[in-house]
């Protein structure tokens, strides 16, 4: 199984992002990628958190090789995006095991992303 990182970016109106109140929550976009995804693309469980530009999310998807997973993904993403029409003029920032977008997720949750509960707890 392989954690495949997404990143959307909400739409702009005027020339400005969309206000969180006025566009698809991270919970919504969850949801609806586990519905569209078809068997053979392996996806397992998503989790999602909303930021200022949009949403970012953890694809975790059960396939026989990194290339396949990261394939998978943006076919999955490519699909929802496109076939979606609450999520018109979003887009697909990034899709792939980018470590870069990790280390930005754990900076912004001013470390405590990537603790379990019981190491928190010590």
């Amino acid at each position: 199984m392989y954690l495949i990182n997404v990143r959307l970016r909400a739409p702009e109106i005027a020339g400005r992002l969309a206000p969180p109140g006025g566009r698809m929550s991270a919970r919504e976009i969850r949801r609806l990628l586990l519905v569209l995804a078809e068997p053979e693309e392996g996806l397992e469980h998503v989790y999602g958190e909303e930021r200022a530009g949009g949403v970012d999310l953890g694809l975790f998807i059960r396939r026989p090789t990194l290339d396949a997973a990261e394939s998978a993904a943006a076919r999955l993403c490519g699909r929802c995006l496109d076939g979606v029409p609450e999520l018109a003029g979003w887009s697909l920032l990034g899709c792939g095991t980018d470590l870069a977008l990790a280390l930005a997720h754990f900076e912004a949750s001013g470390g405590q992303a990537c603790q379990r509960p019981a190491i928190a707890a010590r």
